[in-house]
């Protein structure tokens, strides 16, 4: 991405930037850091999740299931496809870098999404992944946003765009149990840079302000923790395990797969100490 005209400028404000010890975490940065010649996915790409004209020396695909306002620009290293996240027309291990920007949100097949977004990428290759937090006030305003436009507005066809809910450890759980490692990790406060849509736009000034101001007067930070950006290694097996109960006695991990009806009890098969079973997982 070029660098942009910046007319003012606050001093004490500054641009992110990586430290000699920071792994590459934000877009720009693992595009930069990407070898020449690198393979890039930019999945549910609308109009582009970054300026492609940033590295031509990548060899770019993009594709989503629609294009508002527009797909990306044509480009010789680029590639633009209409495709479902869920089912990819894409051969398997075919990208170094995997972009998923804010787009897990919006989509109803989870699971089938994860599982492409792994198939996808390459062993040893990088996931980038941002999304909402659903505790989050900004998401919870987006969602109350649609509902009020889909029920109070009578608008009974229109789709609800934030389908799923993330929490960190949900995510994490996600993609360790599909063979990634995490690598480097931010809690982003929100912008509230939804609302520069044309519908919102003129509300957002006044709002931001007010978000703000409440911050300075009462201390109650509605912005904060609001997205996660996640950078995962592809490493291969499964991170994530499975315990299900841990013994009162010996305080050694298991799994309990019971019978129905569910017993009363459980004998530890590490030490052989009985434990109460309220119900099976």
């Amino acid at each position: 991405m070029e660098a942009v005209a910046v007319t003012r400028s606050t001093p004490w404000a500054r641009r992110t930037a990586r430290g000699p010890d920071d792994r590459p975490l934000f877009l720009y940065e693992l595009i930069d850091a990407a070898p020449s010649g690198a393979r890039v996915l930019d999945a549910g790409c609308g109009p582009g999740s970054w300026d492609y004209a940033r590295r031509a020396d990548l060899s770019i695909v993009g594709f989503d299931i629609k294009f508002p306002p527009g797909p990306p620009r044509s480009a010789p290293h680029v590639r633009v496809l209409r495709a479902d996240l869920a089912r990819l027309p894409l051969a398997a291990a075919a990208f170094d870098l995997t972009v998923c920007h804010y787009v897990l949100e919006h989509v109803t097949e989870l699971a089938a999404c994860c599982d492409e977004l792994s198939r996808v990428t390459k062993p040893g290759g990088t996931l980038y992944l941002s999304v909402p937090r659903a505790a989050a006030f900004d998401d919870r305003l987006y969602r109350f946003a649609g509902y009020f436009a889909k029920y109070a507005l009578m608008k009974f066809g229109k789709r609800l765009e934030h389908q799923q809910r993330f929490d960190l450890q949900g995510l994490l759980d996600l993609f360790f149990a599909r063979g990634f490692e995490l690598t480097a990790e931010a809690h982003v406060p929100a912008g509230f840079s939804w609302m520069n849509d044309p519908r919102t736009k003129p509300l957002q000034g006044a709002f931001t302000w007010w978000v703000a101001a409440l911050q300075r007067a009462s201390g109650l930070d509605l912005a904060r923790d609001a997205n996660f950006v996640l950078a995962f290694r592809k490493a291969g097996g499964h991170g994530a395990r499975r315990v299900t109960h841990v013994c009162r006695s010996c305080g050694e991990h298991s799994v309990l797969d019971p019978p129905a009806p569910v017993p009363a009890e459980w004998t530890c098969p590490w030490c052989g100490a009985a434990n109460p079973l309220g119900g099976g997982r």
